[in-house]
């Protein structure tokens, strides 16, 4: 970013060759040279180069005039923030129409659009279908809808609907204000693929607050993502329909998306953050500035980066991959907390947590956890000592759980770098491989009568001990019973179906290998057991 220093305004649009547009004026780059850069009216402060990956210059001016800035800010700002009563009612009718059109008629083309099914763009996206409905849409509307570039050439408003180009694009993106109006469009086309400008933008509210992002963060979310376009944000909402999102206008209007977090700090400052900018130089740079700014404000924030060839964003990844697609997305959520140095792809194990919840008031974090087929409650980390707390630990003759190092470290690890009062869900450590089963180790065997057998066994790094199997004579319809909690008698470990016949296999195996069937102690999984 470049700061330059002028008395006042009038002298810095000179320097740049600043030509009136209308909102803006259009400048000479002070970085290349190129007439692409910006000043908006309501901001002089701030002048930004509109070749995004080629330059992309950020330019801030500091003025001597302090006071005349602020007349000059005022000034546009109550000037093109006015709506005359033509505009006003142009506005409420384009507003009802996209409305009625979006959720009260088929838009088939929409259907799978960019991959993605209807229930997800519903919400944000309408297809106006024909060269004919564009332009009576754009005829409707003719104090909004011309072009602001030829009426600062020509000083004649030329509508939309007189342009061919313009009444192709039958694609429509409205942004709606805190007011339910439109305030902005970005227009597509699938009637003429090919066209030569792939989107538009089209600020419909000519006030200079009118809202240049996508917002929608349904009630409960844990997770909103941060795009560089509202079709990254759906595809974010294609594969999980509860996260909330926050989709610029492109690479540069970082800015307005950071000010509307921070106006709603308190509503969001227990959600997680997710950016996802494109790969290249912009949206680098937009990663970074609003990293820098969710720091600021403390708030927590993870990166997600398309991590293949040739994929610059994430519809262009769901696109090539939609299963890869999930599974980054997945590692991205849950990355934060596990850590590199384990080699969790060598373990062959099914490890998944469940739930993780730390709490702030002691650093206590609670944990569920599928295992090999188990799911096992009630475990829980001490961070501030580094201690695993088992179920009925404080009873030793009746704890029946116990965990080897290599996974007590790893549940330690995680649990150290989750944030306080977040809620993570299915964190799964590494992709199964179902063709690979970890054994079922007897440790130890005794049957109470002819109908009940107590075992305790082994499977990878994990004991369960104290483990009932009560059956009907011949060992017929055997019920395996797990351990409960002994207060509560909730229970601690639940099993699937396939385990508990996997299980009872086992069992049978061992009392084949066995000449008497008596209670037989092994000394495998000692070294678990502490």
């Amino acid at each position: 970013m470049l700061t330059l220093k002028y008395a006042n305004v009038e002298e810095a649009l000179d320097m740049v060759n600043a030509q009136d547009r209308g909102r803006y004026f259009l400048c000479t780059c002070p970085e290349c040279n190129k007439r692409e850069a910006f000043i908006y009216k309501n901001n002089p402060n701030f002048l930004q180069c509109n070749r995004e990956n080629n330059c992309g210059m950020s330019v801030v001016f500091e003025y001597e005039e302090n006071k005349k800035v602020r007349e000059w800010r005022s000034k546009y700002e109550s000037e093109d923030g006015t709506l005359t009563p033509e505009q006003k009612k142009e506005l409420v009718y384009i507003s009802r129409l996209f409305k009625h059109i979006q959720y009260n008629t088929e838009n088939e083309t929409l259907d799978n659009y960019r991959g993605l099914s209807r229930k997800t763009t519903e919400p944000f996206v309408l297809d106006l279908k024909s060269e004919k409905i564009v332009k009576n849409m754009f005829q409707s509307a003719p104090n909004l809808f011309y072009s602001k570039k030829l009426y600062q050439e020509k000083n004649e408003k030329v509508n939309y609907a007189e342009m061919p180009e313009m009444i192709k694009r039958n694609i429509v993106f409205p942004i709606y204000g805190d007011d339910g109006l439109v305030d902005r469009v970005i227009m597509r086309s699938t009637i003429d693929p090919h066209i030569s400008k792939k989107e538009v933008q089209l600020q419909v509210n000519p006030n200079p607050k009118a809202k240049d992002f996508f917002k929608d963060i349904p009630q409960g979310s844990k997770y909103v993502v941060i795009t560089e376009a509202i079709i990254d944000g759906m595809t974010f909402r294609e594969i999980d329909p509860e996260i909330g999102l926050y989709s610029m206008t492109g690479a540069r209007k970082w800015r307005r998306v950071i000010e509307d977090i921070k106006a709603h700090k308190n509503e969001l400052k227990d959600k997680i953050f997710i950016i996802s900018t494109d790969k290249d130089k912009a949206g680098e740079e937009s990663r970074k500035n609003i990293a820098a700014a969710l720091e600021e404000e403390k708030l927590t924030y993870i990166h997600f980066t398309p991590d293949i060839e040739d994929v610059k964003d994430a519809n262009e990844y769901l696109l090539r991959d939609r299963n890869e697609f999930i599974k980054a997305y997945q590692k991205a959520k849950h990355g934060m907390l596990i850590d590199k140095e384990f080699d969790l792809k060598n373990q062959n194990s099914d490890f998944v947590i469940n739930r993780l919840y730390r709490d702030q008031k002691n650093g206590i974090v609670s944990l569920s956890i599928t295992y090999e087929g188990l799911n096992i409650r009630g475990l829980s980390v001490d961070v501030n000592e580094q201690k695993i707390n088992y179920p009925n630990e404080s009873l030793s003759e009746e704890r029946a759980l116990f965990f080897g190092e290599k996974t007590e470290s790893i549940l330690k690890s995680i649990s150290s770098k989750a944030p306080f009062n977040k809620d993570f869900t299915d964190i799964r450590l590494k992709e199964n491989d179902n063709s690979i089963q970890k054994p079922i180790n007897i440790l130890k065997y005794h049957r109470e009568g002819k109908f009940t057998k107590r075992i305790d066994f082994q499977i990878d790094d994990l004991v369960i001990k104290n483990v009932e199997v009560d059956s009907l004579p011949n060992d017929k319809d055997p019920l395996i019973f797990y351990p409960r909690e002994t207060e509560t008698k909730n229970k601690v470990i639940a099993a699937t179906k396939e385990f508990n016949n996997r299980l009872l296999g086992s069992i049978r195996d061992y009392e084949k290998s066995l000449i008497k069937p008596q209670e037989r102690n092994c000394n495998i999984g000692r070294n678990i057991e502490r």
